[in-house]
C-alpha cells in the first residue's frame, strides 16, 4: 500500500511551526514542508483574506508544490487557513485538510475535514470541529543530563505581556522570592524568560539573581548571547514552574513528565488562560504554584500532539 503524503504549511510563527512538527512526529507519514513567506500585503487585517478567500498576501509557492500531490494538508494559524483551502481546491478537493486553531472569519470552515481548537476557545464542538486540552508541542528532552548544579533543580519559565494583560516586575519579584523561601537556600533555581518578557521584568530578574546565589542561571532568548539552555533545563529539572500567560509554554512543560506548578492570576492572565490552567490542575496535568514543596500525586502527562495525531489517523482511516 502506498504511504500517504502530508504537506505541512509552515509560516514564520514559531508557535505554529512547533504545533505542526509535534503532530508530524506522531502521524508517521511521509511529509513535505511548504514554506509560507508573507509579502507586504500581509500588513492588511487578516480577516480581509479570510472573508474573501484571497491569498495575495504570500509569496509564490508554485515551485514547492509542482512535483507531488498531497493526501493530507496540515496548517496552523489564521493566516494559513485560506492557503490550505486553495490547495485543496487545486487538487479537486481530494486532499484532506486539517487545520489547527480556529480560523474565526473564514466562511468556508466546513471545507476543512477537521479543525482542532483549544478547549477554552469560545467555539462549539461539532462533527468537523474537535476541541482538545493543551497545545500540540514538539518538545524533545536531551539525553545528556550531566550538570554542575546542586539538587533539587527547579526550572522557572517566565512569560510576559499578553494583549492588555501585563506581567509586572512586582509580580515576578514576588513569585521568585516565594520560590527562594520555599527552597530554603537548598538546591538550584534556573530561570528563562520568553520573547514576550518586558525589558523591565528582565532587568528585575537580573537584579534578583545578583542578590541570591541560589539562582545559578538566567537566560533571556531575545538578548542573551549564550547557548539556549531551555531544553537542557527542562531535562535536568526536578520540577518546573511556569507562568500561566501562555498556553503553548504551559503545554510544553506538561509534556515533560515532570511535576509542573503554574503561577497565574487575573492580574496578568486572561479569563481563557485562567480557565485553561484550572483545567490542567483539575485533571492532574499540573499543580497550583501554592503547592510548591509538597509531593505531587497522580501526575499525568498531557501528550496533546500524540492525541491529536491519533484522532487524525482514526478519522481518516490512516491506521
Amino acid at each position: 500500500m502506498k504511504k500517504k503524503i502530508a504537506w505541512a504549511l509552515l509560516d514564520n510563527r514559531t508557535g505554529n511551526r512547533n504545533q505542526i512538527y509535534g503532530i508530524l512526529t506522531h502521524l508517521n507519514l511521509k511529509y513535505k514542508i511548504i514554506e509560507i513567506k508573507y509579502n507586504f500585503f500581509a500588513i492588511l487585517p487578516n480577516f480581509f483574506f479570510q472573508i474573501f478567500n484571497l491569498n495575495f498576501h504570500i509569496k509564490p509557492i508554485s515551485s514547492q508544490i509542482a512535483d507531488s500531490k498531497p493526501d493530507l494538508i496540515l496548517s496552523c494559524g489564521r493566516r494559513t487557513a485560506t492557503i490550505s483551502l486553495a490547495l485543496k481546491k487545486k487538487f479537486n478537493h481530494s486532499p484532506a485538510c486539517i487545520h489547527l486553531m480556529y480560523p474565526r472569519f473564514t466562511f468556508f470552515k466546513k471545507s476543512f475535514d477537521i479543525i482542532f481548537t483549544p478547549m477554552h476557545d469560545n467555539v462549539e464542538q461539532n462533527q468537523y470541529i474537535k476541541k482538545f486540552l493543551g497545545t500540540p508541542s514538539n518538545i524533545k528532552l536531551v539525553q545528556d543530563k550531566s550538570n554542575i548544579f546542586i539538587n533539587p533543580i527547579i526550572f522557572l519559565i517566565v512569560g510576559g505581556n499578553h494583549g492588555r494583560f501585563k506581567l509586572s516586575e512586582k509580580e515576578v519579584e514576588n513569585m521568585i522570592i516565594k520560590i527562594i523561601l520555599k527552597l530554603k537556600k537548598k538546591g538550584t533555581l534556573l530561570i528563562t524568560t520568553s520573547r514576550r518578557t518586558s525589558i523591565k521584568v528582565i532587568n528585575k530578574i537580573n537584579d534578583i539573581a545578583k542578590e541570591y546565589s541560589i539562582i545559578k542561571e538566567v537566560f533571556h532568548p531575545v538578548i542573551s548571547n549564550a547557548k539556549n539552555s531551555y531544553l537542557k533545563n527542562l531535562s535536568i529539572a526536578k520540577e518546573i514552574i511556569v507562568t500561566g500567560d501562555s498556553m503553548s509554554m504551559v503545554s510544553e512543560a506538561c509534556e515533560t513528565k515532570k511535576p509542573v506548578r503554574i503561577y497565574y492570576n487575573e492580574r496578568f492572565c486572561s479569563r481563557k488562560h485562567i480557565k485553561f490552567c484550572n483545567s490542567l490542575i483539575k485533571d492532574n496535568y499540573a499543580f497550583p504554584f501554592e503547592t510548591l514543596g509538597k509531593k505531587c500525586d497522580k501526575l499525568k502527562v498531557l501528550n496533546t500532539s500524540k492525541k491529536v495525531a491519533l484522532f487524525i489517523k482514526r478519522k481518516l482511516n490512516y491506521e
